[in-house]
């Protein structure tokens, strides 16, 4: 089998890549190159096909897979196009810009019992399933909240807004870390720049669990900022993604409150324990990514981010921009729990 990348762009470019070193040149075929491209993949990938479009590469009954890492705003009508004509489809994040695409284009792939993946690339990061993992194994107790922040300066876009550019990969990991979905989804944000693009949004969501969780993105920050805390009753566990050596850390401290000889009040009892480090695997989400796409195909297994976890995430993002736009008014959603992964 070989599988077709369309759109070889800054992000391409790494898919492209990773593709390489998975299945070698002669199996990759390449769509859409930014201008000026071509030579240098050429040079890099001797052997590697190109298409001009993606209608010729679906011509080509050896294609059995397609990965788009296009803008958003195609992968509707570019994702029909390849689950028409019965390929496995890996679409880059988000699936699709509003609810009712992104539920045609997961309905699609399950009637044709295709597999339909979603590249929410940081669920595939040895970094998050560490932090899952300290969650689900019970080490930090019950959750009680989540912070998250994806801090930047730039890059701005025109395209979408700072809400669906970088909340995806929040919403992605915190929806995995705590196995269930929010019902509800509340916004405020700032267009300081742009006026009608969000390029700073504080979103507050709430889950079926009683769990609550906030997430701050921004394009307007002084420096970078990739930084997850989980808390629960027994312990926390942060993630940092922007430092190279113990990048998680599970903590056991807490507050206790106890009852005290007065008639109703309680004394606070402060927990100072261990502070642990994980080893973490040092391997690239992206190529983690890229086989578990694969895998999913060889095997028939359900994919971890499939077209069902992407269609909840544009639910939230799109919940996320109308509380937005209503002022910040609570927008309800329907939370449950997620299936986790065998």
């Amino acid at each position: 089998m070989k599988v077709a990348l369309v759109g070889v762009g800054y992000w391409g470019e790494k898919i492209l890549r990773n593709l390489v070193t998975l299945l070698g040149p002669a199996r990759v075929v390449a769509v859409d190159v930014r201008l000026g491209g071509r030579a240098s993949i050429e040079e890099l990938y001797p052997g590697m096909r190109f298409c001009d479009s993606l209608e010729t590469c679906l011509d080509d009954d050896e294609i059995g897979a397609v990965v788009l890492a296009t803008p958003g705003d195609t992968h509707a009508r570019l994702g029909r196009q390849v689950l028409e004509q019965n390929r496995h489809l890996l679409v880059e994040k988000p699936l699709a810009t509003n609810i009712y695409d992104a539920y045609e284009l997961a309905w699609m792939a399950a009637e044709r019992k295709l597999q339909l993946m979603v590249g929410h690339t940081f669920l595939f990061s040895p970094r998050v399933e560490a932090l899952t993992q300290a969650v689900w194994a019970g080490r930090i107790g019950q959750v009680q909240y989540v912070n998250t922040a994806r801090l930047n300066l730039g890059l701005f876009r025109d395209d979408i807004n700072v809400i669906w550019d970088l909340a995806p990969h929040d919403f992605s990991i915190v929806f995995h870390v705590l196995d269930e979905l929010p019902v509800m989804v509340q916004t405020m944000a700032r267009s300081s720049v742009r006026q009608g693009i969000p390029d700073v949004a504080f979103i507050n969501l709430s889950f079926p669990s009683g769990a609550i969780a906030s997430v701050a993105v921004s394009w307007r920050a002084p420096r970078k900022v990739r930084n997850t805390m989980v808390v629960g009753d027994q312990g926390m566990v942060v993630y940092d993604d922007t430092q190279p050596d113990e990048p998680v850390k599970i903590y056991d401290r807490g507050v206790v409150a106890q009852e005290s000889s007065s008639f109703g009040e309680h004394q606070l009892t402060y927990r100072y324990g261990d502070t642990v480090s994980p080893h973490v695997s040092a391997q690239e989400p992206l190529l983690v990514q890229l086989r578990h796409f694969l895998a999913s195909i060889d095997g028939g297994g359900a994919c971890l981010s499939d077209g069902w976890f992407g269609l909840e995430v544009v639910r939230a993002l799109e919940a996320a921009e109308s509380s937005w736009r209503h002022g910040g008014h609570p927008v309800e959603v329907r939370g449950q729990t997620l299936k986790r992964p065998a």
